[in-house]
């Protein structure tokens, strides 16, 4: 599990890297810091859904936290 968690995280930091590079993504924000709450994010989802969420709530709590990323 934790190698897979790794490499979902160096797949979110290259993907930053990218943003940032093509000017999507500010110079402020801390890459390393936004990847690791990024990934927190999504390994939060990964155990509601495996405890039985509903998908109309995993939905719900997706669409909130992309409210809150600004998209």
């Amino acid at each position: 599990m934790t190698a897979v968690r790794k490499q979902n995280e160096a797949a979110i930091k290259e993907r930053l890297l990218l943003a940032r590079k093509a000017g999507e993504l500010s110079k402020e924000i801390d890459v390393d810091d936004y990847t690791h709450y990024l990934s927190l994010l999504l390994a939060g989802l990964s155990i509601q859904a495996a405890n039985g969420s509903s998908k109309a709530n995993l939905k719900r709590t997706a669409q909130m936290a992309l409210q809150h990323l600004a998209y």
